[in-house]
Parts: C-alpha cells; sequence; structure tokens
C-alpha cells in the first residue's frame, strides 16, 4: 500500500509549497527566497508569516492545521484536489 506523507512543488514558478500531510502543516515560500533567512511572527488569524531576516519582506507563510482549518471537509484522495487548494493562497503570498 502506498501512503503519501507529504506534497511539495511549485505555483507559476513563482511560489513553492509543502504540505505534511500527516501534522496538517503548510508550508509556502517565495520560490525565488527558499534560501533566505527567515524570521517569523503570528498573524492575528495564527498563520505564522515568515519575513526576510536581513530587511524585514515577507517572504511566506506557515499554517499549522491548514486543511482543518480551510479544508472543506475530509481532505480528498486526490492529490490534485489538494493542489488546487493551495494553488488559491498564491496571491496571499505573493502579494
Amino acid at each position: 500500500m502506498v501512503i503519501t506523507d507529504t506534497i511539495e512543488g511549485t505555483i507559476d514558478e513563482v511560489l513553492w509549497y509543502h504540505y505534511d500531510i500527516t501534522n496538517d502543516v503548510l508550508y509556502l515560500r517565495m520560490a525565488a527566497e527558499r534560501q533566505a533567512d527567515t524570521v517569523s511572527e503570528e498573524t492575528p488569524e495564527g498563520l505564522m508569516l515568515l519575513r526576510r531576516a536581513d530587511d524585514d519582506t515577507p517572504v511566506g507563510l506557515t499554517i499549522v492545521n491548514w486543511w482543518k482549518r480551510f479544508g472543506p471537509g475530509e481532505l480528498p484522495d486526490s492529490i490534485r484536489q489538494i493542489e488546487r487548494h493551495i494553488e488559491a493562497w498564491k496571491d496571499r503570498v505573493a502579494a
């Protein structure tokens, strides 16, 4: 039996994502900033906003309990369906 623990990829070569299915944590980073040193702060919505350590520019988000908080019901069996929900976050991070 195959069990997928994580999904990882990029959206439009702009946003990198890594979804830890087992722990329900979604990591989002601007693709060009994946290696940047960051600091994080919790937003009023309970998301972890990642900022570049050297100039405070926002470069990503970490979302604990992502599917539980923002998914419509049970996690689907289709990777493509999960990816569509991740893709919707692109504008929130890239803005």
